[in-house]
């Protein structure tokens, strides 16, 4: 007899968790659907956010829709890199190119004005700070030279209030 009521007990508390979970269930499902579709949209209000920021990547842009300017002249530009852990100077030598949006809406207003009122020195200027940022050992590598070019070109973009400058390159480029 102890036997069968056990039994019918453990059946009646199974029964109980059975239900609980589909009480739990129904309430919960609506709730989590309802989150799943909020997290939808910020991810898509993000996207669309990145998507319409100021750094472009230059190679979604058309070639023939581009124009590129030298920044440094004939000759490739000296830069002073900061002392890393071994203490010693460091130095990069390279030409740093822009490449500019020609369909931009400022690119008729602001391109001939880099040239004009010298704006081009601000340019070095913002190169040679960027650069004395870094150590050689941070920038001798394919990442470190990607995170010095983004800096250069949101420092860049800041300058001219315009995402007209769509990429930095850099050509020739020897570190020591």
């Amino acid at each position: 007899m102890k036997k069968n009521l056990m039994s019918v007990l453990i059946m009646a508390l199974v029964f109980v968790n059975v239900v609980l979970s589909a009480v739990i269930m129904i309430t919960l499902v609506p709730t989590a659907k309802q989150s799943n579709e909020l997290i939808a949209q910020v991810c898509s209000a993000i996207k669309l956010e990145l998507e319409s920021g100021k750094v472009y990547n230059a190679n979604t842009i058309p070639v023939g829709q581009t124009a590129v300017r030298t920044l440094t002249g004939e000759t490739a530009g000296t830069f002073t890199l900061r002392k890393g852990a071994d203490g010693k100077a460091h130095y990069v030598v390279t030409k740093v190119s822009i490449t500019l949006n020609k369909e931009d809406s400022d690119y008729e207003e602001l391109e001939p004005k880099i040239a004009e009122e010298n704006r081009e020195v601000l340019l070095q200027e913002i190169v040679s700070n960027t650069f004395s940022k870094y150590t050689y050992d941070e920038i001798n590598t394919d990442e470190g030279q990607e995170n010095v070019r983004n800096d250069m070109l949101e420092q860049m973009q800041e300058l001219f209030d315009s995402d007209f400058i769509v990429a930095v390159n850099f050509s020739e480029t020897n570190y020591q």
